[in-house]
């Protein structure tokens, strides 16, 4: 099997059905595993009292194509095969360790990453009580996600920062804000209008996200950047100097 180092981002949202038994939080962003097709992403199952049988099911999975060995789920017991949607297993203060992880695996053999995005949904019940329960959505972006890193989660409104450096050579960074979680693209553009590269173009989180831009190949002049989210446009101008 071939391996690379996949770039990519995991957005986590939660949705939750009051329980006053135990909680489902995410505890880390997403983690490449080294000179790996595996991005992992944890979260946190505690119980507040003794001890509760919890059920994890995967309720959803829809992956872009290159991710054909799907994901899998891993607890403090096991890291179970793929195909097993469902673990069942005791929580509480017996165990030390109560992460809850979802494991991606990507495998693309001539290194050019399928386009698209997707998701596994996990839902964490009580085995006595299926009526408690939370639900975390594991959310993997491919190429696109590559060199965006998210440096906020807290955002009040739209926002499309200059460039900086400006102008610069032959890279430089890009800062937006979105309020709510929606589909953003981010595109540079020639001062004829024609699209010269895709620095985002999927579905993102609330939050401040910083992108960074390379230049390489391209010819020194001015150029516009777009961002689109929702119904917010704004377009910036920058200036490459060579």
């Amino acid at each position: 099997m071939n391996r690379i180092l996949l770039g990519a981002a995991i957005f986590i949202i939660s949705i939750s059905v009051y329980s006053q038994n135990f909680t489902f939080v995410r505890i880390s962003p997403a983690i490449v595993v080294a000179d790996s097709v595996e991005i992992a992403s944890y979260s946190l199952l505690q119980v507040t009292s003794g001890t509760l049988n919890i059920r994890i099911i995967r309720t959803i999975q829809i992956l872009p194509p290159a991710w054909v060995h799907g994901s899998s789920i891993c607890n403090y017991q096991n890291c179970y095969a793929s195909d097993v949607d469902t673990i069942i297993a005791p929580y509480g203060t017996s165990n030390a360790d109560d992460t809850v992880s979802v494991h991606f695996y990507c495998v693309d053999s001539n290194f050019v990453y399928a386009q698209g995005a997707g998701y596994v949904r996990l839902r964490a019940e009580l085995v006595s009580n299926p009526s408690q329960y939370y639900e975390v959505d594991f959310r993997v972006a491919t190429p696109q996600a590559i060199g965006i890193q998210q440096i906020s989660s807290i955002v009040n409104e739209y926002s499309l920062s200059q460039n900086y450096p400006n102008p610069f050579n032959p890279s430089t960074k890009i800062n937006f804000s979105i309020p709510k979680s929606e589909y953003v693209s981010l595109r540079i553009y020639d001062l004829l209008g024609r699209e010269v590269k895709v620095l985002v173009n999927g579905n993102l989180t609330v939050g401040e996200y910083e992108v960074d831009f390379d230049a390489k190949g391209l010819a020194s002049g001015m150029y516009y950047y777009s961002l689109r989210a929702g119904e917010f446009v704004n377009v910036k101008k920058m200036v490459l100097v060579k």
